[in-house]
């Protein structure tokens, strides 16, 4: 058996153009994407559609980076990650249950650089360009928004940062992201992230139950992003 399956549950000769890459899954998404059971690999789980095929990698930068690099010599040429993260602060536009998608995220991914503070070793990665505007010019179900997002390396920490993520002009903060533009970037790949708000720092903390209409605009941005990608890849 090849190490690829081993890890991911299927060979990397079945892995489609298309990616579809999620840390967790999300109530309704299976389901909403037309996946009736996922082949589970020692570290991930991979289903396949006609249209594309379906990645769980588990939570962190680094699972979900280095299932990005595995992808390097397969068929793969563009990777969709969709995850969560917190907004810095609440806008007219940005709340609980936004769909954004960063056109630029920091990298701050480091949990011992975050807590020693070591802002000096930050850098900046970009999703493709191309890909991105093609999911903003489908976006008929749901509004997408473009933000600046950082990745970061403790959720203990975020609060601290506050007032350094307002001053650099970051307005959405996760965990991932940030690995997956610069994985993609380093085998070649296409990449786009699609982000749903669940929390806002100081105000509707991440370790809090929401209340019912935010768990509401959730499920119901989760379900709009299953939409946005079958219209996207002609799914019927």
């Amino acid at each position: 058996m090849s190490a690829f399956k081993e890890l991911f549950g299927v060979e990397s000769s079945t892995i489609q153009k298309t990616c579809v890459v999620v840390p967790f899954l999300m109530a309704g998404l299976l389901k909403n994407l037309g996946i009736e059971k996922l082949q589970k690999g020692m570290l991930y789980s991979t289903a396949h559609t006609d249209s594309f095929s379906f990645i769980k990698t588990g939570i962190s930068a680094t699972l979900v980076g280095d299932a990005v690099l595995h992808l390097e010599d397969t068929c793969c040429q563009e990777i969709v990650y969709i995850g969560s993260c917190g907004l810095v602060q609440k806008t007219d536009q940005l709340n609980i249950g936004a769909l954004v998608s960063p056109d630029k995220c920091f990298s701050f991914e480091s949990f011992t650089d975050t807590l020693l503070q070591h802002t000096d070793k930050i850098t900046t990665h970009y999703p493709d360009k191309p890909l991105l505007q093609t999911f903003l010019n489908n976006n008929l179900c749901i509004n997408i928004q473009t933000v600046c997002g950082m990745s970061v390396g403790s959720l203990k920490c975020e609060e601290y940062y506050k007032n350094y993520f307002i001053e650099k002009d970051i307005q959405v903060i996760d965990m991932e992201c940030s690995a997956v533009f610069s994985a993609a970037h380093r085998i070649k790949k296409k990449a786009v992230a699609l982000l749903y708000v669940t929390d806002i720092i100081g105000e509707k903390p991440f370790y809090k139950l929401l209340e019912h209409t935010d768990r509401n605009k959730i499920s119901c941005t989760v379900q709009a992003v299953c939409e946005l990608i079958k219209t996207v890849y002609g799914i019927t």
